[in-house]
C-alpha cells in the first residue's frame, strides 16, 4: 500500500508536467490527429481568405469604383474581402468529388449571368476512374488555362495581368484525363460551354485540349486550349473564338521561382442579319520571378503586355481611340510569410497604353449622383493583401 501511495503521485505529476511542456508544433499535430480521427478517410476541407486595400496613385477617383481589368481586388480606396473560399475534396481509390464556394468581391466581380448560382459555386465536379491514370469527371469545372490564379495565395504577386483578365474560366461539361505512372505527363480534353458570361449564359458547345510537362517538382510546361462559339444564348450573331495559351513554371532553387505565359487568341464575329464578318487576334504575354532574401521575406518583380488591336474582347469599354490597343507595364512587389499558408504583401502597379488618346482607365459616369471622371492613359496604384489558408 505505502508502494503505491509513492507511484500514483509520481505518476499524476509526470502525465501533467508531460501535458503541460508541449510545444507549440505539437498543438498542429494534435489538430491534425483529430481531423484523421473524426473526418471521413478521404475528406479534406481547405478555408481561405484574403482581404485588401487597393489605393489609386493620382487623380480623385470616388471609393468603390471598380478598377478595369482587375481580376481580383477589384475595389479602390477602401478595406474590403477580396475572396472568403471553402474548398471540399473527397476521394476513394475509384472516385473523387470536389466542391468549392466563394464570397466576396472576386466570385462577384465578372458574374451578371441569369445563374446567380455560379457567382458562388466555383466548382462542382464527380469523378471516377476507370483504368490506372484514367479519369473523367463531370460538373461546374475550373478553367486550366493560365499560369495565374484566380487566388492570390497561389501566385507571386497578389494582383494577376491584363492578360489573366480576359481568359476563358468555369466551364459545365465533362473532362477526360490521363496521367503517367511516374506522373511525368498529363494529358486532357473536355467538352462543354461557359455557362456563365458577363452579360448572359452561353449554352452553345466549347471544347478544348490540356497537356502538361513535368519532369520534375522544379519545372512545368503547360498546353491549354479553348475553342468554341462565346455569344451568349438567343443572339442573332455567333462568336468564334479559339484561345491558346502556353505557360511554364521554374523553380531552380528554393529561393527562386520564375514563371512565364504566352496566350495568343483568335476570334471571328458573325452575323445572321446582315453579310458583316470581323476578325481580330490578340496576343499576351508575362514574366515574373519571386526571390527569398530572408526566411519570411520575399520581394517580387512582373512585366506583362497585352495587344488587342482588333478589340476582339475590349470593345467598347474604353475612350478615345479604338485601334492598335495595347496595354503594359510593370508589377513590383514585398511579401511577408509569418507561416506557411499566410502572408502579408504590399505591391506596386503602373500600367499604361503608351498613348494619350487611348484611355482605358479610371474613367467613372454615374447619374446619380451627377459624375464624371475623366479617364487616363495610365494608371498607378498600391495594394496591400493579407491572407490565409488552412
Amino acid at each position: 500500500m505505502k508502494l503505491k501511495l509513492l507511484v500514483l503521485p509520481a505518476l499524476m505529476l509526470f502525465v501533467f508536467s508531460s501535458g503541460y511542456s508541449q510545444q507549440p508544433d505539437s498543438l498542429l499535430s494534435k489538430i491534425e490527429q483529430w481531423k484523421l480521427k473524426h473526418l471521413i478517410k478521404g475528406l479534406d476541407i481547405q478555408v481561405y481568405l484574403d482581404a485588401y486595400y487597393v489605393g489609386n496613385i493620382g487623380g480623385t477617383i470616388p471609393t468603390s469604383h471598380t478598377y478595369e481589368f482587375q481580376t481580383n481586388s477589384p475595389y479602390i480606396n477602401e478595406a474590403r474581402v477580396n475572396m472568403f473560399d471553402v474548398q471540399i475534396n473527397y476521394n476513394t481509390s475509384w472516385s473523387r468529388l470536389m466542391a468549392e464556394f466563394r464570397l466576396g468581391d472576386q466570385p462577384l466581380l465578372m458574374t451578371n449571368s441569369t445563374a446567380q448560382w455560379t457567382s458562388y459555386l466555383n466548382q462542382a465536379s464527380l469523378g471516377f476512374t476507370f483504368g490506372k491514370g484514367f479519369w473523367i469527371d463531370f460538373g461546374y469545372l475550373d478553367s486550366q488555362i493560365g499560369v495565374e490564379s484566380s487566388m492570390p495565395i497561389n501566385n507571386l504577386l497578389s494582383t494577376c495581368t491584363v492578360g489573366t483578365y480576359f481568359e476563358p474560366s468555369s466551364v459545365l461539361g465533362g473532362f477526360f484525363s490521363y496521367t503517367t505512372q511516374d506522373q511525368t505527363w498529363t494529358l486532357g480534353a473536355w467538352a462543354g460551354n461557359q455557362f456563365s458570361l458577363v452579360d448572359g449564359k452561353n449554352i452553345h458547345v466549347t471544347y478544348g485540349l490540356d497537356v502538361s510537362y513535368n519532369p520534375s517538382e522544379k519545372l512545368t510546361i503547360s498546353f491549354n486550349n479553348y475553342m468554341g462559339n462565346m455569344a451568349k444564348s438567343g443572339v442573332n450573331y455567333y462568336k468564334y473564338l479559339a484561345y491558346n495559351n502556353l505557360y511554364t513554371e521554374y523553380n531552380p532553387f528554393p529561393k527562386w521561382n520564375f514563371i512565364g505565359q504566352v496566350d495568343l487568341a483568335f476570334g471571328r464575329i458573325s452575323s445572321t442579319l446582315k453579310d458583316s464578318v470581323l476578325t481580330g487576334t490578340m496576343v499576351s504575354g508575362l514574366i515574373g520571378g519571386r526571390y527569398y532574401f530572408l526566411k519570411k521575406f520575399a520581394m517580387a518583380l512582373r512585366a506583362e503586355v497585352y495587344y488587342d488591336p482588333h478589340d476582339i474582347f475590349v470593345h467598347g469599354q474604353y475612350s478615345g481611340k479604338t485601334s492598335d490597343f495595347i496595354i503594359y507595364g510593370l508589377t513590383a512587389g514585398l511579401e511577408f510569410n509569418p507561416g506557411k499558408d499566410a502572408y502579408f504583401r504590399v505591391q506596386y502597379s503602373w500600367l499604361t497604353t503608351g498613348d494619350p488618346e487611348v484611355k482605358p482607365f479610371n474613367e467613372v459616369v454615374s447619374t446619380n449622383p451627377a459624375m464624371h471622371y475623366w479617364p487616363d492613359y495610365m494608371r498607378q496604384c498600391y495594394t496591400i493583401t493579407t491572407g490565409l489558408r488552412f
